[in-house]
């Protein structure tokens, strides 16, 4: 769960500390602009914090995605991306008031998080750091539970549990309205070899494409 509170901002393992960083937040309804702020990267946790006083925290884990996303058509604004579980609360509830329904529905939550920089050129430096902290945490279990965690009795759509079928629908639907984040750098859950590999990638991707065509 994303919760909006307020809360001090970390002082330690900071990676990257960008001021003048807008926070744009997409749950279940429409998205919605929470002004202006600092973003910090810490290995701990990533946080926002508002001129409002007002923010959120991050836990690396609850991060299954992060790009920085360039394509304005999907979005109005280069920005960095992120995928989260959970939904987005003003206040905490109150120990005891959550039913069993929204308790189902929260554990099949996802929302979207772009932080948008004045600052546009530092965009990849804040990529880079997030990477590197998420590194730090990797998900230990994902690989023994995944398959529990999105399927049932049996392998297939057909034998998808809820929250299986709610991240397929969540996909379905980004690729439907073409509002997914066209990236140039995309991470889900990587340790920081496959980070330098993509970098690699990144440098020499087109070179063979270049040669055939010369040809």
């Amino acid at each position: 769960m994303v919760v909006l509170t307020s809360f001090p901002p970390p002082t330690e393992g900071i990676r990257c500390q960008q001021g003048n960083v807008q926070a744009h937040i997409k749950g279940k309804g429409e998205g919605t602009s929470h002004g202006n702020g600092t973003l910090y990267i810490a290995e701990s946790r990533l946080s926002w914090m508002g001129e409002s006083g007002q923010g959120f925290s991050l836990e690396y884990p609850a991060i299954t995605l992060h790009a920085v996303c360039r394509d304005l058509s999907a979005f109005p604004h280069e920005c960095l991306y992120t995928m989260v579980e959970g939904e987005v609360e003003e206040e905490p509830q109150i120990n005891g008031q959550g039913s069993d329904s929204d308790e189902a529905d929260e554990s099949t939550a996802i929302s979207e998080i772009r932080f948008i920089p004045q600052d546009k050129g530092a965009l990849d430096t804040m990529f880079r750091a997030m990477a590197d902290c998420q590194a730090l945490h990797p998900d230990e279990d994902q690989s023994n539970s995944e398959d529990e965690d999105y399927y049932g009795e049996g392998d297939g759509i057909e034998h998808l549990t809820p929250e299986g079928q709610a991240r397929l629908e969540h996909f379905e639907g980004l690729l439907a309205e073409g509002d997914q984040p066209q990236a140039e750098d995309v991470t889900e859950h990587e340790p920081a070899d496959n980070v330098r590999q993509e970098e690699h990638m990144e440098m020499g991707q087109f070179d063979d494409a270049d040669d055939a065509n010369a040809s």
